[in-house]
This record gives C-alpha cells, sequence and structure tokens, in this order.
C-alpha cells in the first residue's frame, strides 16, 4: 500500500519539480514493489497451508484437536474467577460486539460480505486501458482519482482490521458464555475398564 502510495504521487509530481524518465523508473520500482509482496505473501500462505491441501482431512482433525484442547484449557481458567465477574464481563463484551456490528454495517454496509471483489472492480477500471510497457499510464490519475484510490484501499484495510477484532469479540463472548455454563459431569468407567486390585481367593 505504500509503495501504491508512493506511486501515485510520483506520477502526479509535475515535470518541473520530477524529471520524467525519474518519475518513469521510480514508478516501476514502486510497481514492482508491490507485486514482489503479492507474491511473496502468496508464497508464505502456500508454505503455512500447503499441508492442509496434501492431506486435508488429517491435517483438519489435527487442527480442531489442537484447538480444542486449547479452548477448554481457557474455560478452565476462566472458571477460577468469580461468576458474578465473568457474568459482568460477559454482558460488558456483548454490548461492545453489539455496537461493533451497527458501525460496521452502518460504514461497510453489504459490501463486507463480498471479500476483495469490490477492490478488484476498481482495479481492473484502473488498468483495463494500460498496456505492458506503458509504465507512465500506470498511475496516471488526478488529485481527485488519487484521493479515492487511496481512501478505498485505507477503508478497506480498515475493514479487515475491525474483522478481526469482531472475531476476537465473537471468541471472548463464546469462551465467556462457555464457562458460565455448568460443566458437563466426567462419564463413569466401565466396569470392564476398571482394574481388579483384590487379590483371588484360592
Amino acid at each position: 500500500m505504500l509503495a501504491a502510495v508512493v506511486g501515485v504521487l510520483i506520477g502526479l509530481a509535475p515535470g518541473r519539480w520530477l524529471p520524467v524518465n525519474v518519475a518513469v523508473v521510480l514508478v516501476v520500482v514502486c510497481l514492482v514493489v508491490e507485486i514482489s509482496g503479492f507474491v511473496l505473501s502468496v508464497v508464505l500462505m502456500a508454505q503455512r497451508e500447503l499441508h492442509q491441501y496434501i492431506q486435508p482431512r488429517l491435517s483438519h482433525a489435527r487442527e480442531m484437536d489442537s484447538e480444542f484442547t486449547h479452548w477448554r484449557a481457557v474455560i478452565t481458567d476462566l472458571r477460577s474467577f468469580p461468576r458474578g465477574q465473568r457474568e459482568q464481563r460477559l454482558k460488558y463484551v456483548s454490548n461492545l460486539r453489539t455496537n461493533m456490528i451497527d458501525r460496521m454495517g452502518l460504514m461497510y454496509g453489504g459490501l463486507q460480505r463480498l471479500g476483495p471483489f469490490p477492490l478488484l472492480i476498481a482495479l481492473y477500471l484502473q488498468f483495463r486501458s494500460w498496456k505492458w510497457g506503458d509504465w507512465g499510464a500506470v498511475f496516471d490519475v488526478g488529485w481527485a482519482g488519487a484521493l479515492l484510490i487511496f481512501g478505498m484501499a485505507f477503508f478497506y484495510l480498515m475493514g479487515w482490521v475491525l474483522i478481526g477484532q469482531r472475531i476476537r469479540l465473537d471468541t471472548y463472548v463464546a469462551l465467556l458464555e462457555a464457562s458460565i455454563q455448568e460443566p458437563e459431569p466426567e462419564p463413569a468407567p466401565s466396569p470392564s475398564t476398571q482394574q481388579v486390585t483384590q487379590p483371588s481367593c484360592v
């Protein structure tokens, strides 16, 4: 994003402030930085997620078992606090989550359900008439267009940040609700699994 902002600003710089050949080189460097960052993020994501595609069922089962064990440990730790405090915190976090959902709906509306689709549409509209080698036209936009592009990218990034915070609030609510519920009794061992400790009679 920083490379995109720098590239837009360089593309808007008048020729008297910055020579055209230098501006083209800097714009190409910014574009290479953007593409390299995207490719690097895809490669790192593939390294993290590759085992899920090679052995999807086994990987998913192991991940679920590990997360469930951690979930139970966190709930056990929460139950060490007084029940009244947990109920108060549950009400507080639930109120925060409701307010955040209302604010996000007011700001983003239904666009948050579309994922990166609006951003891809904007990129298509920006680069649909661009041809390979025409580096000077990559960021050939006016100040109003540059501000709109920056605002769109900024609000899109902030939307992802808010979604991450909302997921955290959902997790807090779920953990507090689970800690307030009465724990289920442990099942009694079956007679067949009990070991006989008394000596046999001769």
